[in-house]
């Protein structure tokens, strides 16, 4: 059996995790809203149309940040046709997922949905068609408390207090050239720059987060970067990235698949991407830091980020709720998620926001049928544990141990693992990448008890997926472990398996 050795040491961290670092996405997209998370009239919706048993199921979640309203659907979004009394807010033409939206799911519904879960907002504006006046007045309808023309307004549509948005996105993948609205990277930056002078102006505790590269594909990363930083640095806060990995290597993920599909060992090899995009973009960041000779250190938002698989439903244009990459995901896709939150966590000194896209129906979590029942993609369960468990402080580490080649990825670790510190106990996080058990040992120096809660996520076969059919077919099982020396933890990760392992201290 193959052996890795992980060495770590209470001294050496890589820094704190952000209690935003687990976050999800809903987007006016296809079924994420309407069936997704509001239905009225389904058998488990109470009576503002929220379905429970999804409530349900976020819930366990525990998450720490959920992104709305988009997305693309925000550079041609405006916010009042979201406001005011249902009957009459206008249905229009959604014109970034080819659907119909009527709005009866706006500000006001979604700020009550969200009290039903642990989530802190992030809001997106439109940068795409509007500007600073659009930009300028959200903030003051939604977080300013009294006696201003949005903020009463606010009031006459029935809530009296501010919605207290913290986070704001300052647009949305305004590089895309699919984006509506798309700016070179010099425009977007003053753009951002003087919306988020404005906003702050409005309400001076928020924070804002600057449109990064949608993509590394695009042949402006990180060129984009850079420029658009030089213009809004001391202004905004954050500087977003995204990224969504599939078995294609395809340039339009919204097209059926051209090349030929990976093997598995490439395929799960892929989060290198991750780990090397955030570097990248750290790099850009610190590069207009020293240009710039400021004293601030830009932190990231990766606030879209997942694994693409292709659409088990067929979207129809211009309908209400129509599926858009409504999708199974199998136990090597939940294996190459695993490790892309890993690759996350690993940069938790400068990644401090993160959101995985997205919740419900599209690319999601969690699967529902309208007018039917709702169960989970095998991700959830990783989500779960990454969000309830990635707590404290993330351990720098070594890793010794096997590793593989492949034909575009090379010295492939067969486990990839994360160690985080928090409070009561050490969590060591774990992906076997291969077709046969690891043996993995722990060097430390802490005071940790002899036994430990190990947890796993497997299943028979790779290609195996939750169909509504079999919504367990992939769930994690939980076992107690036994060290035999405490100062060399030793633990088998079976084959192809996602592996959370719990030791208190003390």
């Amino acid at each position: 059996m193959n052996e890795s050795k992980i060495k770590i040491r209470k001294d050496f961290l890589v820094g704190d995790i952000s209690p935003r670092l687990f976050g999800s996405f809903v987007e006016h997209m296809g079924s994420v809203v309407y069936t997704g998370i509001y239905e009225p009239g389904h058998p488990e919706a109470d009576e503002n149309g929220f379905r429970l048993d999804v409530l349900a199921l976020i819930n366990e979640l525990d998450l720490g940040v959920i992104r709305y309203p988009g997305g693309n659907f925000t550079s041609g979004y405006d916010w009042l046709d979201t406001i005011g009394p249902i009957d009459k807010r206008p249905k229009k033409i959604d014109l970034a997922w080819r659907g119909i939206e009527p709005n009866t799911f706006g500000i006001h519904e979604f700020f009550k949905w969200l009290k039903h879960t642990t989530a802190e907002a992030i809001f997106t504006v439109n940068l795409g068609t509007k500007g600073i006046d659009d930009a300028r007045n959200i903030v003051e309808y939604c977080n300013f408390p009294k006696d201003s023309y949005w903020s009463d307004l606010r009031r006459e549509n029935g809530q009296e207090e501010p919605f207290g948005i913290k986070l704001w996105c300052l647009g949305n993948e305004l590089d895309g050239p699919w984006q509506i609205g798309a700016k070179s990277a010099y425009e977007y930056g003053r753009l951002a720059n003087e919306a988020s002078k404005v906003m702050k102006l409005v309400d001076d505790s928020i924070e804002t987060i600057l449109v990064g590269s949608s993509t590394p594909r695009l042949a402006s990363y990180p060129e984009w970067d850079r420029i658009a930083l030089e213009q809004a640095y001391e202004s905004v806060d954050y500087l977003a990235l995204h990224n969504y990995i599939d078995k294609y290597d395809e340039d339009d993920l919204t097209k059926p698949p051209k090349n030929e599909r990976d093997d598995t060992p490439t395929y799960l090899a892929k989060s290198y991407r991750f780990d090397r995009q955030i570097e990248e973009v750290v790099a850009a960041c610190d590069y207009v830091k020293g240009s710039l000779r400021s004293e601030k250190t830009m932190y990231l938002a990766f606030d879209e980020w997942n694994v693409h698989s292709q659409p088990e439903k067929v979207h129809e244009d211009f309908e209400i709720g129509s599926p858009i990459d409504w999708c199974y995901f199998t136990m090597e896709d939940a294996l190459l998620f695993g490790s892309l939150g890993l690759s996350i966590l690993r940069h938790a000194d400068r990644v401090k926001i993160a959101c995985q896209s997205l919740l419900v129906n599209t690319i999601p979590l969690i699967l529902t049928d309208a007018g039917g029942k709702a169960w989970c993609n095998p991700t959830y369960h990783i989500m779960a544990h990454l969000s309830k468990y990635a707590k404290g402080q993330v351990l720098r580490q070594t890793l010794e141990g096997p590793t593989y080649d492949c034909e575009k990825i090379k010295n492939v670790p067969l486990v990839d693992s994360v160690v985080v510190e928090n409070t009561d106990e050490l969590v060591l996080f774990c992906v076997n990448r291969g077709d046969q058990a690891q043996t993995v040992s722990l060097d430390h120096d802490f005071d940790l008890a002899a036994k430990g809660e190990h947890i796993v996520l497997q299943s028979e076969q790779l290609l195996d997926k939750n169909l509504r059919e079999t919504p367990n077919k992939i769930v994690p099982q939980t076992k107690e472990i036994q060290f035999s020396d405490k100062r060399k933890l030793i633990v088998t990760l079976e084959k192809y398996s996602w592996n959370v392992i719990k030791i208190k201290k003390g």
